[in-house]
């Protein structure tokens, strides 16, 4: 478990309870084993705060739980926020293990896979700021030119390396805001939901079945029911109150 001051600062303006913050309070909690209680007060203070340490700390509290599908679902949310944060990785592909449903992509393309691994690492704001240090190499080229500080054969070399550069960050921000504004992921926290060939529960239209932790992307919603697609390609429905959203 983490503790961070950020987060304690935060929840302290935003509840005045400084010191015993909800954060605080939260890992009192969970340092003497009362997973229950922690996790609540987690939860109270995930709809103020969005930090990767709160994600973090509430993963592993629903965990020591044996909660596997809520567990998935922090760590997935810390995921979001800190992509390449070694803890969150690490327990997300541990407790990832736990789940029943082993669903395999199809292999893609070295490229696609290659390209599809650097994405996922990546933040919006982490391409933002590539972005803004590549116009800001640009600009600084252009100042060298200018004063002839390099030669016009590698000032034009540079000049098209930025640019191509460039290009393509801003190529894959927009895949990335694309990804992350155009799809809407859930997470099963059931202990097993039949999947529908529609939004009606009768006996005789379960097409397959998964279970608790399964990550799924949600692409139609009904009222109390949400449309599924699975990494593999299967598709149906399932009660909304089974699949907690990302």
């Amino acid at each position: 478990m983490r503790y961070s001051i950020i987060l304690v600062i935060l929840s302290s303006l935003l509840f005045g309870q400084s010191p015993d913050s909800l954060f605080n309070l939260a890992n009192r909690y969970y340092d003497r084993e009362q997973y229950y209680q922690a996790a609540n007060y987690y939860e109270k203070l995930s709809g103020q705060v969005e930090h990767e340490d709160l994600y973090l700390n509430l993963g592993n509290a629903y965990f020591r739980m044996g909660e596997v599908g809520h567990a998935v679902w922090a760590y997935e949310k810390g995921h979001a926020l800190s992509p390449r944060d070694g803890d969150i990785n690490y327990n997300l592909s541990y407790v990832s293990s736990q789940v029943r449903d082993r669903i395999q992509a199809p292999d893609d393309l070295f490229f696609l896979a290659f390209y599809r691994a650097i994405l996922e690492k990546l933040t919006i704001l982490d391409l933002i700021t590539l972005g803004g240090l590549l116009f800001i190499g640009l600009g600084g080229l252009y100042v060298l030119r200018l004063n002839g500080a390099i030669s016009e054969k590698l000032g034009g070399i540079l000049n098209s390396i930025l640019l191509v550069s460039v290009v393509t960050a801003g190529w894959i921000m927009l895949d990335k805001y694309w990804d992350v504004s155009d799809e809407q992921e859930g997470v099963i926290i059931a202990s097993a939901v039949d999947v529908r060939s529609s939004p009606i529960a009768r006996g005789e239209n379960v097409v397959f079945r998964i279970h608790e932790g399964t990550k799924v992307d949600i692409t139609t919603s009904q009222p109390g029911w949400f449309e599924i697609i699975l990494l593999d390609g299967k598709k149906g429905w399932i009660p909304a109150e089974e699949v907690r959203t990302l």
